[in-house]
């Protein structure tokens, strides 16, 4: 394995650039369990800082938050943070959302959320399946997802939902601005960078991001697309993947992983002698 770099990075920092998913990647599936963990945490060691009569001037003497390491190539692709990196995306766009709608002073958070050039947005993480529901939530709070066949994309607007819910109400109110400036400035990641797509691959199968395990039928779509090596084949088939896991998802809550199951079993159970057996599915332990 090549050299891998790290160094802390502030909120503030890291959103100032703009980031792609991999292909073998997992869809965007935290819960309502994960999101709520994120922002109660977050929230609870703010407040063991704040003060009353706190001004912004005092965040600055605050205490800070770690969470945790991120994984990049040097093209700014997502290897691993994706879940918590597109989570806070949507709070910074429902903390942007709540400041115009109360009467506080107001913190420039829009180029930590999207860029604009040529009158297009890009988000912070650029995938163009998502696009659409984030313009929905940041324009109007809202978007349609009766429909939605993307399983990232019904995860994320259940995920803002859900913080519109869960964020407390005496956040709501003058201590705003201090809250999000000690967010973006005083919580830190670490930015590791890797340099070849092997090396991303092999840091991706053996790390977790905060909360959820990789789950085997993710394991088994980074292993089978990182064996296609033309582009536009790969798209095609991880779309595949991702519609059919949602089919089977819908199904039931665990499908996909009892599906592939017993189709690895039809396909090489009579067929396989017992030693070769166990090397064509171990990757499904």
């Amino acid at each position: 394995m090549n050299r891998i770099t790290g160094n802390p990075i502030e909120i503030n920092d890291l959103f100032n650039d703009r980031y792609s998913v991999q292909y073998y990647q997992r869809e965007y599936n935290w819960g309502t369990k994960q999101i709520q963990e994120l922002v109660y945490d977050l929230v609870n060691e703010f407040m063991n800082y704040y003060k009353d009569g706190d001004t912004q001037d005092d965040v600055e003497n605050y205490g800070g938050y770690f969470l945790g390491p991120i994984i990049l190539t040097d093209k700014n692709e997502i290897i691993d943070g994706q879940q918590r990196l597109s989570s806070l995306t949507l709070l910074l766009m429902y903390l942007n959302n709540l400041q115009k709608n109360i009467n506080t002073n107001q913190i420039n958070i829009e180029n930590l959320i999207f860029t604009k050039k040529f009158g297009k947005k890009t988000f912070c993480i650029d995938v163009k399946e998502r696009k659409a529901c984030l313009e929905g939530l940041y324009e109007n709070e809202t978007y349609d997802i009766e429909n939605e066949k993307n399983e990232s994309v019904i995860n994320l607007y259940n995920r803002y939902k859900d913080i519109e819910k869960i964020f407390p109400q005496e956040l709501k109110s003058d201590i705003l601005p201090l809250f999000i400036e000690w967010l973006i400035y005083k919580v830190t990641l670490i930015k590791i960078t890797t340099t070849t797509e092997q090396d991303a691959h092999t840091v991706f199968v053996t790390m977790n991001d905060r909360g959820l395990r990789l789950t085997p039928s993710e394991m088994l779509k980074g292993y089978l697309l990182s064996e296609i090596s033309d582009d536009e084949t790969r798209n095609i088939a991880n779309k595949l993947w991702q519609e059919t896991i949602l089919e089977l998802k819908e199904i039931e809550k665990d499908g996909e992983a009892d599906f592939i199951k017993h189709w690895i079993r039809s396909q090489y159970a009579d067929s396989i002698r017992e030693g070769k057996k166990v090397q064509k599915i171990r990757i499904m332990k």
